[in-house]
């Protein structure tokens, strides 16, 4: 889900599951197959600023704020976080987890915004295969409406293709979720085909929508008020 709770069942405050690789995204090392150079060897991970909302990566003293975050009916509905979600899953989101998917070649990013620091969400680009990369995001309930997490998504997809080195982005999203494909489009993403029951969520076969975004593709700079 965007702007709503998270960018659908791949990006979750949890156990996320990249559509490219299956199964835990951080577990995978980056993978390029393109005549782009995607990084692999890795600097420590940047904090990235847009107009209003920063992305930072995670510290310690951000548990007890995702672990809140996550009982949010709508986060639990659209991404993959456990169900009852825990303390300790909290703990090891904004530790071993993040620190594994910088490791593997991807990157995991609290929101906040520039004035006051205040979190609004969490933005994930789970480790690349092939000079592609897939994202997923949630935001917080009370942040919701205000554009932050479209922001978000700009400047990561802006860094993923010119630091990174990236290809091409994507977003795979469950068509119900306006929320997220609303932040898909504010961010320049183009809905490229619906997938009919490719995924299992929560024990139900679900649609999927995947969204696009190329490196040579126009992408808005303006301030786009999405979900």
């Amino acid at each position: 889900m965007g702007d709503g709770a998270g960018p659908d069942r791949r990006g979750g405050a949890g156990v996320g599951r990249s559509p490219l690789t299956g199964g835990n995204a951080a577990a995978r090392p980056c993978d390029s197959g393109d005549d782009r150079r995607v990084t692999t060897t890795r600097d420590p991970q940047p904090t990235l600023a847009g107009r209003r909302v920063r992305l930072r990566p995670w510290r310690p003293d951000d548990a007890g704020a995702v672990f809140a975050a996550c009982q949010d009916e709508e986060i639990q509905r659209w991404t993959e976080v456990p169900v009852p979600y825990l303390r300790e899953h909290a703990d090891g989101f904004v530790g071993e987890f993040a620190a594994a998917t910088w490791a593997a070649g991807g990157a995991q990013f609290a929101v906040e915004t520039v004035d006051g620091g205040l979190l609004t969400g969490a933005i994930t680009l789970f480790p690349p295969r092939d000079g592609v990369g897939v994202v997923g995001y949630w935001t917080l309930a009370a942040q919701r409406g205000q554009g932050y997490t479209a922001e978000a998504l700009r400047v990561l997809s802006a860094w993923a293709f010119e630091k990174v080195g990236l290809r091409r982005m994507e977003l795979v999203v469950d068509p119900a979720n306006t929320g997220s494909c609303r932040v898909a489009e504010g961010a320049g993403f183009l809905a490229e085909g619906v997938l009919r029951h490719r995924s299992i969520h929560r024990g139900r076969r679900v649609d999927d929508v995947v969204y696009g975004l190329l490196a040579g593709d126009p992408r808005p700079h303006r301030d786009h008020r999405a979900e």
